[in-house]
């Protein structure tokens, strides 16, 4: 496979692994963008709706949702926004849900839970899992220094178009140059993004995405991240 070249590559049949067992809420990035993360009140929309579900569910997380695992970690996982009784309710991404039990099952299967960091574009639930494009943008503040703090070596994987968009602007890069595609792997700059669809039940239930086409598009990104000269 060319990992050389700039740009993107198609691969049809794609290959890898990853996982990460987050401690208590996550430690990921530094403490000053962990407190800013955490008393964040920029998005207004998402501010009220996570007030009202603190009355709601009272023994919900409710609050912005950190990352979790090592920033030394040779894959990034890195999803849309917490779901409602997934992250939001636990504090951990992909914890708690019926996408975070696909993506963890796949983890355990390919052996690589303590080598992944997980996190989400947007830090806060959004109402009907639908955030906002200035959303996403003010979230940019918080995903770009979880960029920066991995290892140049570390492969990112990208769950979903809105991901893949917010990576390719957080790495400073241009929309049309990297088109989203399922199992589609994109060299931008110094690091390297690998895409999916989201492991979300609709998707699952639908059969836009089988567990065997995750399976294999996880251990791609795996694969290229534990393959790169350190």
């Amino acid at each position: 496979m060319n990992r050389h070249g700039a740009g993107m590559v198609s691969l049809a049949s794609p290959r890898c692994a990853t996982d990460v067992i987050a401690s208590d809420v996550a430690d990921a990035v530094s403490d000053v963008v962990q407190t800013d993360l955490l008393s964040c009140g920029r998005c207004p929309r998402l501010r009220h709706y996570l007030k009202q579900l603190r009355h709601q569910y009272p023994d919900y997380w409710n609050r912005p949702v950190p990352a979790s695992g090592n920033t030394d970690a040779p894959l990034q996982i890195i999803g849309l926004a917490p779901g409602l009784h997934g992250a939001n309710r636990t504090g951990r991404p992909f914890k708690g849900d019926a996408s975070g039990d696909l993506l963890w099952r796949v983890l355990s299967q390919l052996g690589i839970e303590d080598q992944v960091q997980i996190t989400n574009v947007v830090k806060c639930l959004p109402r009907n899992n639908l955030p906002l494009a200035s959303e996403v943008r003010r979230c940019q503040r918080f995903l770009v220094p979880e960029l920066s703090a991995m290892p140049m070596t570390s492969v990112i994987l990208a769950l979903g178009g809105v991901a893949h968009k917010a990576i390719v602007q957080a790495l400073d890069a241009r929309q049309v140059d990297y088109p989203f595609g399922h199992s589609r792997c994109h060299q931008i700059g110094e690091r390297w993004v690998v895409d999916s669809y989201h492991c979300s039940r609709y998707n699952v239930q639908t059969g836009r995405l089988t567990e065997t086409m995750f399976r294999d598009v996880v251990e791609l990104a795996y694969q290229f991240a534990t393959d790169q000269p350190k």
